[in-house]
């Protein structure tokens, strides 16, 4: 039994080495010619306070609940 482990352990890391080192160069993305426009079309700053105090009160009220029923 202990040789089939250990095969498969010697196998696994022959794999692992070959991924590691057959791996291909990875290409970034070209840069943007200078007329596209890169502002953001939607803002994301309208009721982020109003969310987060929103999920946190109800997180809060979850925990707080779960913790007050007795497990069963």
């Amino acid at each position: 039994m202990k040789s089939i482990s250990n095969k498969l352990s010697r196998s696994l890391y022959a794999a692992a080495l070959l991924l590691a080192l057959s791996t291909t160069a990875a290409m970034a993305q070209d840069d943007f010619p200078e007329d596209v426009n890169d502002e953001p079309t939607v803002p994301i700053d309208g009721f982020v306070i109003a969310g987060l105090l929103a999920g946190s009160i109800l997180g809060i009220r979850k925990l707080y609940n779960s913790e007050s029923q007795p497990s069963s």
